[in-house]
């Protein structure tokens, strides 16, 4: 069992948050959820539709997955089955809660595409399209690309994606999108108002599967983890776009990965999985929360980081209960779902291992005991 454990050493939780009513059975803190189908690899990215179902992006089979807590998958959403083809969604990347719908990222032969659904995950209308085209001389456009992943926050998203440099070239980049005043239900509806450029080398940093969180309350807004070639940090993306002080120290420094092509796969897995590292940004009530791998030890371990982002400190840390080879988590209000997965040297397109859900309450309180 572990605890939030604050920088001094102070233990910060001490009692167990299991869930537990006083009539029925203890809902436990941590269990697998069984599941006979999952999405292929990329890192879970999806979101709660309520406290028990959440659908997941399974952008390498073109489609929807939609979960229960208690009864594993419960539907399955083609994104081609539609009556208009304008509308299919080919890759989705990441879909997150909108109006009193959804948004779904399509980033389909490196042509981003932002479609909005309703509640029952049916395509209503293209939001937004990137100007991205293929020349004689390569990749033209101006407006960001290859989005992979996305936040909203009220009326605002807040995405991660590439800006073209070069017929052959992109940078990383982060923008915010904002509706269009006036424009109604037809035709484009978003547009970009803010972007913050990638630092030189940050596109090429593979190792975390979600940069992008929200936070929710008064203070609620967007952040993203960034990789400077100094250190990794918390960045807000809202207003001047400050950086965060508070971070967690690093277990090791950061590692120097291959750049290649298909050829140089096994060497990056190789080069990541021994190594220790920021995996990613998530974002629960008012706390922000970097996922670190530690693989110092041999045998990786996950420690989830909390941070409080109005008093800018690192408020404790818990050790989540896996050894997985790479971990993704969607955090949600009763639970979040913990993926684990196995080593990327078996194959890029690998299903995961196996869901754990764990009670979000647990977690909050700084102990989550182990699902085996």
């Amino acid at each position: 069992m572990t605890r939030w454990i604050a920088p001094g050493g102070v233990v910060l939780g001490s009692l167990l948050l299991c869930g537990c009513s006083a009539v029925g059975t203890p809902e436990p803190a941590c269990r697998p959820l069984e599941v006979a189908e999952f999405p292929l690899l990329g890192g879970i990215r999806g979101t709660w539709m309520d406290a028990e179902r959440f659908v997941l992006a399974d952008l390498h089979q073109s489609r929807l997955l939609v979960y229960s807590t208690s009864e594993g998958l419960v539907r399955i959403v083609n994104g081609w089955e539609t009556e208009d083809p304008e509308l299919s969604v080919v890759s989705p990347a990441d879909i997150e809660p909108w109006g009193s719908g959804f948004l779904v990222v399509d980033s389909f032969r490196r042509v981003a595409q932002l479609f909005e659904l309703d509640m029952n995950l049916r395509p209503l209308r293209l939001l937004w399209e990137g100007d991205s085209r293929r020349t004689e001389n390569g990749w033209e456009g101006e407006e960001i690309t290859n989005i992979d992943d996305l936040v909203t926050l009220r009326d605002n998203l807040y995405v991660q994606g590439d800006r073209i440099t070069g017929p052959e070239s992109a940078n990383r980049e982060y923008a915010e999108f904002a509706v269009e005043p006036g424009v109604g239900g037809v035709g484009r509806r978003l547009r970009e108002v803010a972007a913050w450029p990638g630092f030189e080398g940050e596109l090429y940093w593979y190792g975390s599967l979600h940069d992008l969180a929200t936070t929710a309350g008064r203070a609620a807004s967007a952040f993203a983890l960034r990789f400077s070639a100094a250190e990794p940090f918390v960045q807000e993306l809202a207003g001047d776009g400050r950086r965060l002080e508070a971070f967690p120290d690093l277990p090791a420094p950061m590692p120097v990965l291959p750049r290649g092509g298909p050829e140089e796969l096994d060497a990056f897995y190789a080069a990541l999985e021994a190594s220790s590292y920021p995996a990613g940004l998530y974002g629960a009530e008012d706390s922000l929360y970097v996922l670190m791998r530690d693989a110092t030890g041999g045998e990786p371990v996950w420690d989830l980081h909390r941070i409080d982002p109005q008093r800018d400190e690192v408020i404790g840390r818990v050790r989540l209960p896996t050894k997985a080879a790479h971990v993704s988590l969607l955090p949600g209000r009763r639970h979040w779902v913990l993926e684990e997965a196995s080593s990327g040297l078996e194959g890029l397109f690998r299903p995961p291992v196996r869901f754990l859900l764990l009670s979000s309450a647990a977690l909050r309180a700084g102990e989550v005991p182990s699902c085996d």
